[in-house]
């Protein structure tokens, strides 16, 4: 524990030489104090008076690895420990509701209103599942029956107190807006999500409109221009987490994200929390351009109806350029688990949830059969949990197991092999507690 003490207090020292030796800026301004917050995303509330049993409740959850009859409770149990936290304000990053309905975004703002009560600023974007979404129903025995959804224009009016009221600045193609939390500090709330293309289905990937675009591209250089630190938070990813991403769930990046990183990177931009994938995960892109790289981070969070059940808690320092992330699991809630701790209850809730899945998967796109789609299923549940939790670490059985699929002669059993070593492989920068240097771009557990 001295050593690696020693190695963070060197590596800290050696960072401020080389910023001041080499002359880089953070370009901000020095606050007067340290800057507290959280994260949360993909909160995917739902009002159990919608229904939570019947023939078609069951058959939505048996696709679904999101606990909703326990979302009230989960959301409970984690504003309870937010108040506690000792923080500024609250970024939530999409998915607030299960399907966008009416009934659990009310109720989702006046959870969020009894946080603002208690002396925390919150601040929302939309997610995939929140805006004119059509699979916005309620469950009785078999039946699905539609019910009220909201469009753009009531997500401002249900959650104007939550950053559209702060805003310094909002753009007019979208429901992004820039607001200054801290002194210093701004914070870019950025909506990809396509819900002006939902019909029968919601649209599930994110795209930016090149006028939204040139609107982020404007508030970056803008908080630049006056000497502030700029800090993004939206739905969809902007950085692969891992190598087979952008091949096996694009929709969970932003449509051309190799450039949009790269924008928001020589803009300025040097962090970004996102949500959407249910994955605890923080990566790194740099972008060489000569003798200067520059660079960006994206801090995934999980969703708090999946396990492990994450929040986060950030800390800024005075120079709001020193990042210390933590990450949080919520433990225990008010709901019968049936006498299993919570965690253990999740988790088992996750690894069902994913064996259905991946069976599914397996069966219907990948051709195999059921007996097949039996005994590699497990391995794929593994590797996905292990993703969700993060900080992914191996032991030399599972590296050989999923090289195994490499050597077999079937393309589909190849392809998943490569996807689980992708996920196996998890970039360098620690996903769950990390220090972050946006002067510089480094990196490094806490």
């Amino acid at each position: 524990m001295k050593k690696k003490c020693l190695i963070v207090c060197v590596v800290m020292v050696f960072s401020a030489i080389l910023v001041v030796s080499v002359g880089f800026s953070a370009g901000a301004s020095v606050s007067s104090e340290t800057v507290h917050f959280a994260v949360l995303s993909d909160i995917h509330y739902y009002d159990s008076a919608l229904g939570t049993t019947g023939e078609a409740f069951e058959n939505y959850l048996m696709y679904d690895r999101k606990m909703l009859r326990e979302s009230d409770a989960i959301l409970n149990a984690a504003i309870s420990e937010i108040k506690q936290a000792n923080i500024r304000f609250l970024l939530v990053s999409g998915d607030l509701t299960k399907d966008g309905e009416r009934i659990c975004h009310t109720d989702m703002a006046a959870y969020l209103k009894d946080l603002e009560d208690s002396g925390i600023q919150v601040y929302v974007v939309p997610g995939n599942h929140d805006i004119n979404n059509p699979d916005a129903v309620s469950y009785s025995g078999a039946q699905t029956t539609p019910v009220p959804n909201i469009s753009p224009d009531d997500f401002v009016t249900i959650y104007g107190q939550f950053g559209f009221e702060q805003a310094l600045s909002r753009d007019a193609n979208s429901l992004s807006y820039l607001v200054e939390p801290a002194p210093g500090l701004c914070v870019l709330g950025m909506d990809a999500c396509r819900y002006k293309e939902n019909m029968d289905t919601p649209i599930v990937g994110g795209r930016f409109s090149q006028e939204t675009l040139n609107w982020i591209l404007a508030q970056i250089a803008w908080a630049k221009a006056n000497n502030k630190q700029i800090i993004g938070f939206m739905h969809h990813g902007i950085v692969a987490h891992y190598s087979m991403e952008p091949l096996l769930f694009g929709d969970y990046l932003v449509d051309d994200w190799t450039n949009i990183s790269k924008l928001f990177a020589d803009a300025g931009m040097r962090m970004v929390f996102t949500g959407h994938y249910h994955a605890q995960d923080a990566v790194k892109r740099t972008i060489q351009r000569g003798r200067t790289p520059s660079f960006i981070f994206d801090v995934e969070t999980g969703s708090l109806v999946t396990y492990p059940v994450p929040y986060r808690l950030i800390t800024l320092d005075e120079t709001l350029s020193a990042v210390q992330i933590e990450s949080r699991l919520i433990t225990e809630i008010d709901y019968d688990t049936g006498g299993i701790p919570f965690p253990q209850y999740a988790q088992q809730y996750l690894e069902d949830g994913l064996l259905i899945l991946s069976q599914t998967i397996l069966i219907d796109y990948f051709g195999l059969d059921p007996a097949e789609a039996a005994a590699y299923s497990p391995d794929i549940v593994k590797a996905f949990e292990a993703n969700y939790v993060g900080d992914e670490n191996p032991d030399s059985e599972t590296l050989q197991t999923a090289i195994g699929y490499l050597q077999m002669p079937d393309p589909a059993l190849k392809l998943i092999g490569m996807g689980l070593l992708s996920l196996w492989h998890d970039p360098p920068t620690a996903d769950n507690n990390l220090t972050l240097d946006l002067k510089i771009g480094w990196a490094y557990p806490r």
